[in-house]
């Protein structure tokens, strides 16, 4: 690319004049407001590069989407990538979209990191939580970079230096051992028994929401306690059914212990087994999800059925289970466990600390 560039003195300042060619017409781009001095004059130089290296990646981009706006490209993103991913990943991808709909009607190229944040605080100010933001944020710089890297849209993705808060803190909520007794006790007398039945699975196996819904009664091993997970209840084609697992990882055996027993043996003498053999008629994960989460909340627990899991391994830990085995029993690998669970490590310290001190 042919260029010219040119610093010179303006209002008091100096300013940057980046002059190119493109095509066989000379345009230019101009910064000013830059120091009268050589710490400025290096600075004005230093914009005139980044400038230059912009425009060199530009001549690279596909002219097709050049007008392309947001709402246009999420769109194509989401057709593109259904073939590769599952039902549940494209929802995720499509509800974050939704989140910064105030995009939708301007061009890709436009776009800038403070559009983005905006976007952002507008989440934060509607207390929507820390994690949920995080999972949005992280959607939509998964797509700005396919725009820069596959699609050649854009040079540079403006997903950055994003900042935000939320409604709570990154660190899940775990229930101690009175608490889990007193929410397994209050969805026991006051709902549906199949509510129990999941809310104690997830509690005392830490099984995930479609592992509980697509477990049947083959499954498990009431001889040796223990409980075969292999497949899960998940949308495919738009459809629920059995699923394969998230990862290898998950593919586990998971024991239990006697109250587990004891319950689901009464759970299966008192109900009619389905055609299927699932233990839970029921269908939909999402919504099951936020119904659980309702129970919860009036029973006087702030937590999702997620968290229930996440208490399972942090009590795990806390009776002094090793990080592999309790990896294992998630259908997680040790290095997602470890940065997980690392603060519950730290609390065993900080504990051990104390004794110590007694001594």
């Amino acid at each position: 690319m042919d260029y010219k560039e040119h610093i010179r003195k303006k209002d008091g300042g100096l300013q940057a004049i980046l002059s190119y060619k493109e095509g066989r017409k000379w345009k230019q781009k101009s910064k000013q407001g830059f120091e009268d001095s050589k710490k400025g004059e290096k600075k004005a130089q230093q914009w005139m590069h980044d400038m230059l290296n912009q425009l060199e990646n530009d001549l690279h981009l596909n002219r097709n989407y050049k007008n392309i706006t947001f709402k246009d490209f999420t769109d194509m993103y989401i057709e593109d990538r259904k073939a590769n991913l599952s039902d549940n990943t494209i929802a995720t991808f499509d509800t974050a979209f939704k989140k910064f709909s105030d995009l939708n009607n301007l061009e890709l190229k436009k776009i800038t990191t403070m559009d983005i944040q905006r976007c952002v605080n507008k989440m934060s100010n509607a207390n929507a939580r820390e994690s949920s933001i995080k999972t949005h944020i992280s959607k939509l710089k998964t797509a700005f970079n396919y725009a820069v890297n596959k699609y050649s849209i854009i040079s540079v993705s403006p997903v950055k230096d994003i900042e935000f808060k939320g409604e709570k803190s990154g660190i899940k909520v775990a229930l101690n051992k009175v608490e889990v007794n007193k929410l397994l006790d209050n969805v026991k007398k006051s709902h549906s028994v199949k509510y129990y039945i999941i809310t104690l699975l997830a509690v005392k196996c830490g099984l995930r929401i479609g592992e509980i819904l697509g477990l049947t009664w083959d499954k498990i091993d009431f001889k040796n306690c223990m409980l075969e997970i292999n497949i899960q209840w998940n949308k495919i084609d738009g459809s629920y059914g059995f699923a394969k697992l998230k990862s290898n990882n998950s593919y586990r055996k998971v024991p239990f212990n006697n109250l587990v027993k004891s319950e689901l043996l009464h759970y299966k003498n008192s109900n009619v087994i389905n055609i299927n053999n699932k233990l839970f008629n029921l269908n939909n994960t999402k919504s099951l999800s936020t119904y659980l989460r309702n129970i919860y909340i009036k029973a006087g627990f702030d937590i999702t059925i997620h968290e229930l899991r996440h208490t399972y391994a942090t009590n795990l830990i806390y009776n002094g289970l090793d990080l592999k085995t309790v990896a294992k029993l998630l259908g997680h690998d040790i290095e997602q466990t470890m940065k997980t669970y690392s603060h519950v490590n730290d609390d065993m310290m900080n504990e051990a600390i104390n004794i110590i001190n007694k001594i």
